[in-house]
């Protein structure tokens, strides 16, 4: 079960990099544009647009290990979490509004922190999302400094 201090961390305004493999099997990051914990605390769902992140998200199916990162922009504290990709299906009207929601709230921590709006344009694409639904096993501190790249759990703290 994810903790709900790491559900409330994934589901506010955090950078989130996905860490995959492509089709041929490379290592391929891409971002994620929101994310959802589930009612019951046991998944994430991460939407992310193949169109922009086509090496990164091509070679992701279900049973698909991935990496999950989930970083605080204004004092880099991050989280980490490995798992299975249980499905991934296009984003339904509720995906959606989840995704524009985190697009608009990422955009204002950004703007604060002086990113240009060209730049933010750029990592925050919303359009031809898909929905990866993430099963958790094992969960890292990521914040740099002492105690980063320790595991936290065997499942979400």
């Amino acid at each position: 079960m994810i903790g709900q201090d790491l559900a409330a961390f994934i589901e506010g305004p955090v950078m989130m990099v996905l860490g995959t493999r492509s089709l041929a099997g490379l290592p391929a990051v891409g971002r994620a544009i929101g994310a959802r914990v589930t009612p019951e605390r046991d998944a994430i769902d991460i939407f992310a647009s193949p169109s922009q992140w086509a090496d990164a998200l091509g070679g992701v199916a279900a049973g698909s290990q991935i990496a999950f990162t989930a970083c605080r922009p204004s004092d880099y504290k991050t989280f980490q979490l490995k798992g299975e990709v249980v499905d991934v299906a296009p984003v339904d009207p509720a995906d959606q509004v989840v995704a524009e929601r985190y697009a608009d709230d990422m955009t204002r921590v950004l703007l604060d922190l002086g990113v240009q709006q060209r730049q933010i344009d750029q990592w925050l694409t919303r359009v031809g999302l898909v929905r990866l639904r993430l099963s958790p096993s094992s969960t890292f501190a990521q914040t740099p400094g002492p105690g980063a790249g320790a595991q936290l759990g065997k499942v979400a703290p």
